[in-house]
């Protein structure tokens, strides 16, 4: 008897004979961390550079790049930094249906 590979999701919330008639939970939530983004429009005006990131170092090191690269700043002080911080929210990650 071959077995069939491709389930429909009837079949997966139907009770299994192994698990003596208990049925899976009819609905699975993960939910994925918050991301943290920066705008650098709020601090050069005119910037419209928008840089989302998992963590704040990880933001705050690309932060630091684009000043280096796109504005030519040799170094990032550190009221700017201060205000880096002040301007990062925290944004739910993309949905993956888009």
């Amino acid at each position: 008897m071959r077995r069939n590979r491709y389930w429909t999701a009837q079949a997966l919330m139907s009770p299994s004979p192994a698990t003596g008639g208990h049925s899976l939970p009819a609905e699975i939530t993960v939910r994925r961390p918050a991301m943290k983004e920066f705008y650098c429009g709020a601090i050069i005006h005119g910037c419209e550079t928008r840089i989302v990131a998992s963590a704040e170092e990880d933001l705050l090191r690309a932060v630091d790049t684009h000043a280096r690269v796109d504005h030519g700043m040799t170094d990032v002080p550190e009221a700017m930094l201060d205000q880096v911080r002040r301007s990062v929210r925290d944004v739910e990650p993309a949905d993956l249906r888009d």
